[in-house]
């Protein structure tokens, strides 16, 4: 008759930040040499873009029922009628 869509809906870890929320970028070496530092001194902490800090987003998997076995695929399945 009619196919319903249900959303399940479920949590997933974000890849970028592991789950913690902030991310350590460190700078490239080209301007680790214009500020005249060494390579393991520095090391800037942001928030994570992906999940907005939240260390997690929400996966959505749309999913069709229907709410009985008639469907239209089988109307016209016999080969003679064709």
């Amino acid at each position: 008759m009619v196919k319903l869509k249900k959303y399940r809906v479920h949590k997933a870890i974000c890849d970028i930040c592991n789950g913690n929320g902030f991310v350590k970028i460190k700078p490239s070496n080209y301007m680790l040499k214009l500020l005249g530092k060494k390579p393991n001194s520095v090391e800037n902490v942001h928030q994570c873009w992906e999940c907005d800090s939240e260390g997690e987003y929400y996966v959505y998997n749309p999913t069709s029922d229907s709410s009985d076995n008639n469907s239209t695929d089988h109307y016209n399945s016999n080969p003679f009628l064709h």
